[in-house]
């Protein structure tokens, strides 16, 4: 990926700044999708037919460090915040983030991942225009307690050789006065003979009142071989402590991928066991095959399924077949 690095007259001018930079990269994407579920990012038109698919998005870095040693930095993701709901809420800058950095301590706050989140592996393995591989029934991205509240998570990692630590709060930014949610995550890589195999282990709780399930806790596996190919799993245990709330509940997922020069083939599948009185079971599955064309040109091709345990509902395959420009 090329970056234009900006040094600027106003960088230049800036008096007591031991090291600046503002850094721009961005992407394209051109294609065509077709998903009847209104998922992913076509959630609007006629969902029956095969529809133009296009987004740009441009992202704007900026770092910093004092002459003590202490980074500091920003990012802005200028394709979400031109859209988000909150872009007008004062105490809080949408789909941006703010860090400080001293050695192997890093405090990051805005929109970033939990603990949970951050620590853990999702189970896709290649990228697909409309995220048809990550949008159907079966699939988690470990992130469905984050922000419970709408706000801001508040995150501190510590790292040290193969190991890295996280805690994070969200406090609650509502009116209905719920208690603040807080993660845990640890993740842990280590290169074995012929492979690198990491670890990942995290909690997560929220107010009992904000969620059907409350708490929970998740485990991560993530392997690439030596010739090329990747295998992950996941799995996270749900909790509910209100009195007459849901029974546990549970999710599990296994991502395959290969990679050969060029070329990128991943798959996913996952399940959701849920309380069937608060909530269907469902499953689905996700295919992705992405061709380097080098440049910054990539070919993507995505395929999704899946089942909602429901009567009378069908979920709809999916599509998405294009081309990602990054600059």
């Amino acid at each position: 990926m090329k970056t234009l690095l900006l040094a600027s007259t106003a960088l230049v001018a800036t008096a007591g700044i031991a090291a600046a930079d503002v850094t721009i990269t961005g992407s394209a994407e051109l294609g065509i999708f077709e998903n009847e579920n209104n998922s992913g990012d076509g959630a609007s038109g006629d969902p029956s037919k095969v529809r133009v698919f296009s987004d740009v998005n441009v992202t704007f870095a900026m770092t910093g460090e004092t002459d003590g040693g202490l980074s500091f930095g920003a990012t802005v993701d200028l394709d979400e915040v031109t859209t988000d709901d909150d872009m007008n809420d004062a105490a809080r800058l949408p789909d941006a983030t703010i860090f400080l950095a001293y050695g192997p301590m890093r405090l990051t706050v805005g929109d970033t991942d939990s603990a949970f989140d951050a620590r853990l592996t999702e189970t896709a393995i290649g990228d697909a225009l409309n995220d048809d591989h990550t949008v159907h029934p079966g699939y988690s991205g470990n992130s469905e307690l984050d922000e419970a509240y709408g706000g801001q998570e508040i995150r501190v990692d510590y790292s040290f050789d193969a190991f890295t630590g996280s805690l994070s709060v969200a406090p609650d930014r509502n009116d209905t006065d719920f208690d603040t949610a807080f993660a845990l995550g640890v993740s842990y890589d280590m290169d074995l003979a012929g492979l690198n195999l990491g670890l990942g282990l995290g909690y997560q709780q929220v107010d009992e009142a904000a969620a059907l399930y409350d708490t929970r806790i998740g485990l991560s596996a993530a392997t690439t071989f030596a010739n090329g190919i990747q295998a992950i799993v996941n799995y996270t245990h749900w909790s509910d402590d209100s009195s007459n709330g849901a029974d546990d509940a549970s999710h599990y997922a296994i991502g395959l991928g290969y990679t050969m020069n060029a070329l990128t083939l991943g798959v996913n599948y996952g399940e959701f066991d849920l309380d069937d009185d608060f909530a269907p079971d469902s499953s689905g599955f996700g295919i992705t095959a992405n061709y380097d064309l080098g440049g910054g040109l990539e070919a993507q091709l995505g395929y999704g399924g899946g089942d909602i345990d429901i009567d009378g509902l069908d979920y709809e395959d999916t599509f998405s077949l294009g081309v990602k420009m990054s600059f």
